[in-house]
């Protein structure tokens, strides 16, 4: 007898009918998730995106779901392009009538798809871009009644952890700065540079790379007789991956720090034994054996038929951004936009179901990104595997780091 496929193999339409079937949908609360599920250069974060997303509902749906109520997804690919992203916000908005969404992996299409939700009046919680340029335009003080929340670690969060690596602890005054020219790359480039001013350093080589692309011959020579000690990679997985595997292949040997983006399957993937040595920003590393993260690892790996998550970082956020939108409409007793809105920046539920995190107050009417700097940990691949850079780190993996508060 044929084997029935699971939900992990079923084609994007197939799941999405599944996900959203009739029979359900009249009574349930529908959430969209955005993520970009056919593009190369992001499908680990779109895949993870929905993975994290899917080990939530089945948790939340395990336990009464919300408000009495089940919780469904209805999922959209970006494509990871802007227009594609801003359509598939306007379809969930005003055809499928979600609650909210979650998701998207690049900072190009958050630029077009958050106006769609902030005109709606809908929360938008950003489980996977990181540019800062969208903390400062779409939520406070940029604009005081932002839709627009986030449980990624900001660029300048990022920048900040990568110089406190390359200079604090590993003493290095002689740093380059690699990026790509998507708007991610960009987005890096910028507060990679601005976080160089804290140390009162400049890089000693700034240069930037095609998403996709394969010449990176001449960039290579430079960052060779640039005299740097460590290069900070800003880029997209499968790119960034190359740029290690062909600097292993010239001879290139300096440290090389990035990231979260550098934690991905498809890094690891691209860049093989090279990749060994590499150290990365992360918020969840899928190896950690607390209690929380360690059942939310198996249970994706369980629910989607996977041996390990493409992203954890992405599936972990996509995860937490569900449970405290869970949580909001739970306190505002409603799925109305702007009392969930409102419960979100005062949220008083305990958030013990998180897994990336814990939250005495995730966000408020002043700060709508759940993340802060003590959240961020140094990762390091040995032999393939993503671990812990430092003891301490993996020390206090049973403890889930916990941000007390806002700005």
């Amino acid at each position: 007898m044929r084997r029935p496929l699971s939900p992990a193999r079923l084609p994007l339409a197939i799941l999405c009918a599944v996900l959203v079937s009739p029979a359900q949908s009249a009574d349930s609360i529908r959430i969209g998730v955005i993520a970009p599920l056919s593009s190369p250069a992001s499908v680990d974060m779109g895949k993870s995106i929905v993975g994290g997303a899917r080990v939530f509902v089945q948790d939340i749906n395990a336990t009464g779901g919300v408000l009495g109520r089940t919780v469904e997804l209805v999922i959209r690919d970006d494509q990871a392009n802007p227009d594609t992203g801003a359509s598939a916000a306007r379809e969930l908005v005003e055809k499928e009538k979600v609650a909210a969404v979650v998701g998207i992996a690049n900072t190009g299409v958050v630029m077009q798809a958050a106006k769609v939700m902030q005109g709606a009046r809908i929360p938008l919680i950003i489980s996977a871009s990181t540019g800062a340029v969208i903390g400062r335009s779409f939520m406070p003080p940029a604009i005081a009644d932002s839709y627009v929340f986030r449980t990624s670690a900001s660029d300048e969060l990022q920048a900040a952890a990568l110089l406190d690596e390359a200079v604090k602890r590993r003493q290095f005054n002689r740093i380059a700065l690699l990026h790509d020219d998507s708007p991610y790359g960009v987005s890096g480039r910028e507060s990679i540079q601005k976080a160089f001013s804290k140390y009162a350093l400049e890089p000693v080589l700034i240069g930037s790379f095609k998403v996709g692309g394969n010449d990176h011959e001449a960039l290579l020579g430079k960052l060779k007789t640039s005299g740097a000690q460590a290069v900070i990679l800003y880029g997209l997985a499968t790119d960034a991956g190359e740029i290690v595997k062909r600097m292993d292949k010239q001879g290139i040997r300096m440290a090389i720090i990035g990231p979260w983006p550098l934690t991905q399957q498809s890094f690891l993937n691209t860049a093989g034994k090279s990749a060994d040595g590499v150290r990365a920003v992360a918020t969840f590393v899928e190896n950690e054996l607390s209690s929380s993260k360690g059942q939310f690892a198996l249970s994706y790996r369980r629910l989607n038929d996977t041996a390990t998550i493409p992203s954890a970082v992405a599936a972990a956020q996509t995860y937490d951004a569900l449970r405290l939108l869970s949580l909001a409409m739970t306190q505002a007793a409603s799925t109305d936009g702007p009392k969930v809105r409102d419960a979100l920046e005062n949220l008083k539920y305990p958030t013990t179901s998180t897994v990336t995190a814990r939250y005495a107050r995730p966000f408020t009417p002043q700060d709508h990104e759940a993340i802060s700097q003590e959240m961020v940990v140094m990762t390091e691949i040995r032999h393939g595997k993503l671990e812990y850079a430092y003891k301490e780190d993996a020390a206090n993996a049973t403890l889930l780091r916990t941000k007390t508060g806002g700005r």
